[in-house]
């Protein structure tokens, strides 16, 4: 190289540079070469049915899909933490209370790190905002029926309707939840919870659907399948589609068991009107004027021993839970109209009582 002349090296460096030059143009940088990479598939939108019951995710109670850590922005619904959370009269005061771990409740404001909440006996209080997990906005709310010391109907061998409530609304809310809905259960335990908590809690989100589940008692006589009814928001063709979707779902699971089918003689998908002309239900009505659609379901008669002892199984349970899933997911991405709709006789005698704040204890 000492025998070149200089003329000569500068012409070999000029060259040189050139050539790394063009070498970096050619390569991506690690940016680009990660916007080469294929991208992901999309998940399809086109799924009409839940996995199957056997692998269900895990799901944090109460409150499927959540947002951890807060801001929170009112109104909205969050769930107490793993240690519960304090009751005060106002932001920063004395508590005088307490609720247990994983109570979904709505709050209506923020104030200095506090949230003014409804408990689910229609307290008004405030708890720290670091107490509670906030939760997404749900699609689907699912509302066990009863609770607490309001059972519901009660079996010949003692099973009550609250706990089954209980035990396919969580099941199915872990279906949804692995099909991408996010849900809400108006309760997540043997606790009383009013109709104006159910409603409030449905009003500070505004899904998209609200499903009550119960279980039913003193039919007209035997049928030949089961005897599935729902009801629906009368003036409501959402929910008369809902109703239908439900209705159509709940008689293809059921009748694949082996049971003494009872039912009343309208059993189907229907309404039921009060004096008035409204919906009978107050959980229909009131949600109706939160502008929630919302559907009742009566999905089997846990009065029938028959139907009672299905009832207790734990995979018939989720067969019914399985049957919400399907009939909820149709009712979001397809336009399936439903079937089963039928016109009811005339009813006088009432529902039966519960739902109000009378004697009325929250969880703690």
């Amino acid at each position: 190289m000492d025998q070149i002349k200089p003329q000569t090296r500068c012409i070999l460096c000029l060259v040189a540079l050139a050539t790394l030059s063009a070498c970096f143009a050619r390569a991506p940088s690690p940016r680009a070469q990660q916007s080469l990479k294929p991208s992901q598939p999309p998940s399809s939108t086109k799924e009409a049915t839940p996995p199957p019951p056997s692998s269900p995710p895990p799901a944090t109670p109460g409150i499927v899909a959540q947002s951890s850590p807060p801001p929170f922005s009112a109104p909205g619904v969050l769930t107490t933490g793993p240690a519960g959370a304090g009751l005060a009269g106002g932001p920063g005061n004395r508590v005088i209370g307490r609720l247990r771990a994983g109570i979904p409740v709505p709050y209506t404001a923020i104030q200095s790190g506090w949230a003014r909440i409804l408990t689910p006996c229609e307290q008004t209080r405030w708890i720290r905002v670091d107490e509670g997990i906030n939760a997404v906005r749900p699609l689907v709310i699912l509302d066990p029926g009863h609770g607490g010391d309001e059972q519901g109907a009660v079996g010949p061998s003692g099973l009550t309707e609250k706990s089954v409530n209980l035990d396919v609304a969580s099941k199915a809310a872990e279906l949804l939840a692995a099909q991408g809905v996010p849900v809400v259960l108006t309760r997540t335990g043997d606790y009383r919870a009013t109709l104006g908590f159910r409603v409030a809690l449905a009003g500070a989100v505004r899904p998209d659907l609200l499903v009550s589940i119960h279980h039913n008692a003193d039919p007209d006589g035997r049928m030949e399948r089961p005897g599935s009814e729902t009801y629906y928001q009368f003036r409501s063709q959402d929910s008369k589609r809902l109703a239908g979707l439900m209705f159509e779902e709940a008689i293809r699971a059921l009748s694949t068991l082996p049971a003494d089918w009872v039912g009343d003689t309208d059993a189907g998908a229907k309404w039921r009107l009060n004096s008035r002309g409204e919906d009978y239900y107050g959980l229909l009505r009131r949600a109706r004027d939160a502008g929630v659609t919302s559907i009742l379901a009566e999905l089997a008669f846990v009065s029938n021993p028959s139907e009672e002892a299905l009832l207790a199984r734990e995979d018939t349970r989720r067969l019914e839970a399985d049957a919400v899933a399907r009939a909820v997911i149709r009712y979001l991405r397809s336009k399936d109209p439903g079937s089963g709709f039928t016109t009811p006789y005339p009813r006088t005698e009432p529902a039966g009582p519960g739902g109000g704040r009378g004697g009325c204890v929250d969880p703690s």
